[in-house]
């Protein structure tokens, strides 16, 4: 082999030397995405109620005397409204959080399912979604203003079942379905949903 080709031969072989350290350097490279995108829907929520609301009325026995738990009209209307999202890994770290503001009502079912959040999260399995309640109230027929209506911790945690795998670099998707029940009481109104979260084929 003369000069010339074993210089050749030297050359050729530093570059495919320095090419797959630079093949290896990206691959191992921190900065490059590791994320993907994982968007949250919200699709009809049915509800149901139990008991009925009540104004303070009054009794022909007793004049002017006010009388509580008088039948009313119905409801009306029930108003939640989100401002938050998080979505939490298997590894029930803190989760990803995003801020919105997305205001539904209960009683009204979505033709469409409704895009609450998007966000990026690390390449894990996604098996819970909390939605923190902003605000919660009702207008029911027979009682003057608004009413507010109680929602136990005020946020709701939603299960993911099967676990969401989300991929570095892929989108996924998870819609949310269920029952809203609202319950009448002496003390005002509950809502207690009962919701689930799937994932989006």
């Amino acid at each position: 082999m003369d000069r010339a080709t074993r210089k050749m031969v030297y050359f050729a072989f530093l570059g495919l030397l320095l090419a797959g350290s630079v093949i290896a350097l990206f691959q191992a490279d921190p900065m490059l995405p590791k994320d993907g995108t994982v968007s949250v829907y919200i699709s009809s929520i049915q509800s149901d109620i139990v008991g009925k609301p009540t104004i303070a009325g009054s009794s022909p026995q007793s004049g002017n005397a006010p009388v509580s738990g008088r039948p009313s009209g119905t409801l009306l209307s029930l108003n939640v409204t989100f401002d938050s999202v998080t979505i939490e890994r298997n590894d029930n770290d803190s989760g990803v959080t995003t801020n919105t503001k997305f205001t539904f009502d209960v009683l009204r079912p979505f033709d469409v399912s409704m895009l609450i959040s998007s966000a990026k999260v690390p390449a894990e399995n996604v098996t819970m979604v909390k939605l923190h309640v902003a605000s919660a109230v009702a207008a029911v027929q027979g009682i003057s203003g608004l009413q507010t209506v109680k929602v136990p911790s005020g946020e709701l945690k939603i299960p993911v079942q099967p676990a969401l795998e989300v991929k570095a670099q892929a989108s996924s998707s998870i819609v949310i379905s269920g029952t809203a029940h609202i319950v009448f009481t002496g003390n005002g109104i509950i809502l207690t949903p009962v919701l689930h979260a799937q994932k989006m084929t």
